[in-house]
């Protein structure tokens, strides 16, 4: 079972990403909508189906889930499709902790902030989360990523997601870097913490 979380994120990316700008061509909105799964009825329907079962912290069938991340998978912009899940994931993990551990974690991030993200990421996004002589390190040993996507292009889901904990929690900034992949052959996803390059700011 996967939690709720994570398919409503997927879908609320998808709708994200779907959703035309403002750019003068309303005469051709009904057409392009047709075209845009983010805004078709069906999503919308199980974006409804979905914020209902998060409001009772609930899980899902995960070959739903695997479902949903295969058919984005197949989508150009699948990379920013689950670039933005997984940052929306995260978001909804931290609101889902208790007031007193968000509360908690901006007193102390580097302690109290750090355990928090492990709960969320434990919960939420199926992972391990750690320190590994004082860097963060996550570990998502489910294939469900691997299963969904088999050249790993879901995994991103997950960097975005733990670095977006991280950052929220803990106050890091920075990116997660996969660093092994079960797409490759090892017994578990891992991500690494690395630092922002300084050539960006």
């Amino acid at each position: 079972m996967v939690h709720s979380i994570l398919p409503l994120a997927v879908l609320e990316a998808v709708r994200n990403l779907d959703t035309p700008v403002e750019d003068g061509l309303t005469e051709f909105a009904a057409e392009l909508l047709s075209k845009r799964l983010g805004l078709s009825p069906t999503v919308a329907m199980q974006l409804a189906q979905y914020e209902g079962l998060v409001r009772r912290d609930a899980r899902v069938d995960r070959a739903h889930v695997e479902a949903l991340l295969r058919l984005v998978g197949r989508r150009p912009d699948a990379d920013l499709v689950f670039a933005d899940a997984g940052r929306r994931a995260a978001r909804r993990a931290v609101a889902r902790l208790f007031v007193g551990s968000r509360l908690a974690a901006r007193v102390s991030p580097t302690v109290l902030g750090f355990r928090a993200a492990r709960r969320a990421a434990r919960a939420v996004l199926g992972g391990e989360l750690r320190r590994e002589a004082h860097v963060p390190v996550a570990r998502v040993r489910d294939s469900l990523a691997v299963s969904a996507t088999p050249d790993g292009t879901a995994c991103s889901l997950y960097a975005a997601g733990f670095a977006e904990l991280l950052r929220l929690l803990a106050g890091f900034e920075g990116a997660m870097v996969h660093t092994a992949c079960r797409a490759s052959g090892a017994d578990a996803c891992e991500w690494r913490a690395a630092a922002p390059d300084p050539r960006h700011n």
